[in-house]
């Protein structure tokens, strides 16, 4: 708990701090600190993929370092594009997502949230610092077609999740090209949709969809999983949705439409993600699928808030 809080506070420091090795020493100290997280209390196979995680990290943070000198002094050329690629391979974006791929479905759920959620946050900074945004919005859209496709007939929920957060990062990337507060109100929504989520993955120890078979995870529980899915994948009317359509908005009248209308085809392969994961979880690894005998009340509270979010959401809007 000691090293989620430090990996916490420090990824949130590095956003009131403009010196660039100083965001890359945090950046290090964060990206060992949850090595340690995922290493703790483990066997073999998690140590074996996490080293492998740890080298190419390792390597790319070097080259990240050396380039961040030159920028810094102005001592070389493309130092911007070579920065760039080490932030991509940091986020697990597209052609570098290997490591991601490598370490996802290995881990405890609590190091898949901070992975996909706090270790995001310092190399998006930097690319922020970085260059324009808008110079960078077509390029991305690479890593979320991929992450779209790839995250097709996965029984690995983690791998799933895992191509489901590439296409996330492109619209995290999107917002932050709006502004700095936009986007800080997308990563909280995202923070919330994936804590809800993996929280009652968690309670059941649920990796893998075939398990869902030998679980004794109730029917309020399952509708709950299917909502929050619906939910980060941008499924209307849910909290995903308003926050990607509030994006949507704003670059269709700018003038991007053709790269909007791609990313909305896009999410509704991200969707399918968890339809299908409703399925096995609802019909193919049930031993009952009577709907009535459950009482709904149960959840009725949680429910409530959940829909309050969006609304609120759509208010302040």
């Amino acid at each position: 708990m000691m090293l989620i809080y430090f990996i916490s506070w420090f990824s949130i420091m590095s956003w009131t701090i403009n010196n660039w090795l100083m965001i890359w020493y945090l950046m290090e100290v964060c990206f060992v600190m949850f090595v340690g997280v995922c290493v703790a209390g483990k066997g073999y196979s998690t140590s074996e993929s996490t080293m492998g995680y740890y080298l190419v990290q390792v390597i790319f943070s070097l080259v990240m370092l050396t380039f961040i000198l030159f920028y810094m002094f102005n001592l070389g050329y493309m130092c911007s594009f070579i920065l760039t690629l080490g932030l991509m391979v940091k986020m697990g974006m597209f052609p570098f997502h290997f490591w991601l791929i490598l370490i996802c479905g290995k881990l405890e759920w609590i190091s898949f949230f901070i992975l996909g959620t706090l270790m995001k946050l310092i190399p998006l900074i930097l690319l922020y610092y970085l260059f324009c945004m808008s110079s960078f919005l077509f390029i991305i859209v690479s890593s979320a077609i991929f992450g779209s496709l790839m995250g097709l007939n996965n029984s690995n929920i983690q791998k799933m999740m895992g191509y489901s957060s590439m296409i996330n990062i492109c619209w995290f990337i999107y917002s932050m090209s709006i502004s700095l507060s936009f986007f800080l109100m997308y990563f909280a929504s995202y923070v919330a949709m994936l804590c809800w989520l993996i929280n009652v993955l968690m309670k059941y120890n649920i990796f893998y969809v075939n398990q869902f078979k030998f679980s004794s995870m109730n029917l309020s529980s399952k509708v709950m999983i299917f909502i929050y899915g619906l939910s980060i994948s941008g499924f209307p009317p849910f909290l995903g949705f308003l926050i990607k359509w509030l994006v949507i908005n704003y670059f269709w009248y700018v003038g991007f439409k053709l790269l909007m209308s791609l990313m909305i085809l896009i999410s509704i392969l991200a969707v399918y993600f968890y339809l299908q994961l409703f399925f096995f979880a609802m019909l193919v690894f049930s031993s009952w699928v009577k709907w009535y005998t459950i009482n709904f009340i149960k959840f009725g509270l949680l429910s409530f808030m959940f829909l309050l979010s969006y609304f609120v959401l759509f208010i302040f809007y």
